[in-house]
């Protein structure tokens, strides 16, 4: 890496590698994929199709979804021109208003494909140490972003903030038996007992191996070559094919039991450390000892708010910040911790498979059609089934019918965007107002407040209302959608701009235009984050409110999230002189007064701390 290259990581290596995301361990007794392909075609099939299997990939162009076109991107202070010489691909850095590159990197390997795509580069002189480079490639947006826009960060980073070492990070989840195999080890660990200061990431050297890059076959099913050797026989294929025997070389996650059918997919979906420094070092010389059927806990243990920071040894901000006060998580990757709270884990048989399948259904999430309603959840609760309104006090057909907008909701940030909680609950406002979280009642009902929604839940569902006070200081009385959007913490304030353009999307929120007073104050926000969804749901905003389509698709065009700020803040300027022309007679819903909303951007911005992601 160049220089001026300041990577943000650990400074001592035990603390470095000890947050680490883990995933299977590599052994002589993994077989490849391809291995499956002769006897299992339907079943390879489907899981070709997956995003877990283009999770990594080598940089071919078959695989490259950026555009490698040329074009500067200009973000914190530096351009980069994403640049394709054959069927090669280079990130070439340039200090702006300068034609001569300072640095060019070449890159090797991709991860990711769904979402968004980033880029690696590897060492000088072809050593084993991967790097993920400054930009990514976004679908859904299809354009370049700067990984600081990408976390929960604000605009006051450095351009290297989140570049980071593939070998002890992205390969352990991200790939099938991963060994990130430390060469230098010994020496670090040395020199630091010594009291010297060690950058593990820039000093750390790595000859790692995989068994398959990305998520393969033998990640849920254990390792292969057992089975392939004994499947190889046509005898013994005849045999197993007419006695109907299970051949137990190979796990099928179907057929364990609940606790351990979820620590398949518990292995990358709920961040953990290993239990004690001796499976530390086991981990990073010769990969995560778990396999598909074991007790994963043998070996980690969950990350949860209190786990102590490994840099400290005391709980503090690292963890803590990835939860809801309540303990429920609030980043992606904590999938297991969600569903390990829910009381449904507890009395039900409820599995990942519930709702999810490798082999089926859409493969945006891997979820079938009617695993997208209510049937999973009608499968159990078959009371509720015969009448769903006297339960829901809805329409059948609208999203307050919905078991997963309800119980399931859409708290959670992660690769760009806003997801489902996987901790199953009851709504309850009054709590989650004490545990600064947004309420499924008002992630709807965004123009009401949390003491309504309590009020409501009380008088629907037959309990007593409780006082409503909220974490944040904000008076109960007051919108949700207001409060949050501007007094929030980043993660509030990203749900919540995403959450208004939603509802208005589905026709939850009448007087769309009363809205976009409140997403322009968004688009100041210092957390480029924040600003995207403000924006995207402004545009959401327009569809619906025709008398301002015009002037919103015009700034949008001109605006951009991650723009320099002096570019930002002239659209701004020259969308809000234009806006207060529109007639806005008509905007309904809730009220602009001025004091108020400088009280909560106040409140806001002594709420704005960066969020570790840990991706």
């Amino acid at each position: 890496m160049p220089k001026w290259a300041n990577i943000k990581t650990h400074r001592i290596l035990l603390a470095a590698l000890m947050l680490v995301v883990l995933s299977p361990a590599l052994k002589a007794e993994w077989a490849g994929s391809e291995t499956c392909h002769t006897c299992h075609r339907d079943r390879y099939s489907t899981w070709h199709q997956t995003y877990h299997r283009t999770m990594t990939q080598e940089a071919r162009p078959e695989n490259v979804q950026g555009a490698f076109d040329g074009e500067p991107i200009r973000a914190w202070g530096m351009d980069v021109r994403p640049v394709r010489r054959g069927d090669r691909f280079f990130f070439d850095y340039y200090q702006p208003g300068s034609d001569e590159a300072v640095a060019s990197y070449q890159i090797e390997r991709l991860v990711g494909s769904h979402r968004y795509q980033q880029y690696l580069t590897r060492e000088e002189g072809g050593g084993g140490t991967y790097y993920r480079l400054h930009i990514l490639w976004h679908n859904e947006d299809q354009r370049w972003v700067h990984m600081n826009a990408a976390f929960l960060g604000p605009d006051e980073q450095h351009f290297d903030a989140n570049v980071s070492v593939w070998n002890h990070n992205c390969i352990f989840c991200h790939n099938t038996g991963p060994q990130p195999g430390v060469v230098n080890y010994d020496d670090m660990q040395s020199r630091a007992a010594a009291g010297l200061a060690v950058d593990s990431a820039t000093e750390a050297r790595y000859q790692s191996e995989v068994s398959e890059l990305g998520i393969s076959c033998e990640s849920c099913h254990g390792p292969g070559e057992e089975h392939v050797a004994k499947q190889s026989n046509w005898l013994t294929r005849l045999r197993y094919t007419l006695t109907r025997l299970v051949d137990d070389s190979m796990v099928l996650p179907t057929r364990l039991d609940q606790d351990r059918a979820n620590m398949v997919c518990g292995q990358c979906h709920g961040q953990r450390l290993p239990v004690d420094n001796d499976m530390l070092r086991r981990f990073i010389s010769e990969g995560p000892v778990y396999r598909a059927g074991d007790d994963l806990f043998e070996s980690v243990e969950l990350v949860w708010p209190e786990t102590p920071n490994p840099m400290t040894g005391h709980p503090d901000e690292l963890f803590g910040l990835r939860f809801w006060a309540d303990r429920t998580p609030r980043l992606t990757a904590y999938e297991y911790q969600g569903m390990q709270l829910s009381k449904c884990h507890d009395d039900e048989a409820l599995t990942c498979m519930t709702c999810h399948s490798m082999h089926s259904g859409d493969r945006h999430g891997m979820i079938t059609e009617e695993a997208r309603g209510n049937g999973p959840c009608l499968s159990c609760h078959l009371d509720l089934a015969e009448d769903i309104e006297a339960h829901t006090f809805h329409p059948v057909e609208s999203e307050g019918s919905n078991c997963y907008s309800c119980h399931m909701p859409e708290i959670v940030y992660g690769v760009m965007e806003v997801h489902r909680s996987h901790r199953i609950e009851v709504p309850d406002p009054a709590a989650n107002a004490a545990a600064g979280r947004p309420n499924a009642c008002n992630l709807c009902h965004l123009d009401q407040s949390v003491a309504w929604a309590e009020n409501e839940t009380a008088r629907l569902w037959g309990r007593e209302a409780r006082e409503v006070v909220r974490a944040d200081g904000v008076a109960s009385d007051v919108p949700d959608g207001v409060a949050r959007l501007l007094a929030g913490d980043p993660v509030e304030r990203a749900v919540t701009a995403t959450a208004i353009g939603r509802s208005i999307e589905r026709g939850q929120l009448e007087h769309a235009q009363s809205w976009q007073p409140f997403l322009i104050q968004a688009l100041q926000d210092d957390y480029p984050a924040v600003r995207r969804f403000a924006r995207r749901s402004l545009e959401q905003s327009a569809a619906a409110a025709p008398a301002t389509a015009a002037t919103i698709q015009s700034f949008a065009s001109q605006y951009d999230f991650i723009g320099p700020e002096a570019s930002r803040t002239a659209a701004l300027a020259d969308l809000m002189r234009r806006y207060a022309q529109l007639d806005r007679s008509s905007d309904g819903g809730p009220s602009w007064d001025p004091a108020q909303i400088e009280r909560l951007r106040q409140i806001g911005l002594d709420r704005s701390e960066a969020i570790n992601i840990g991706e």
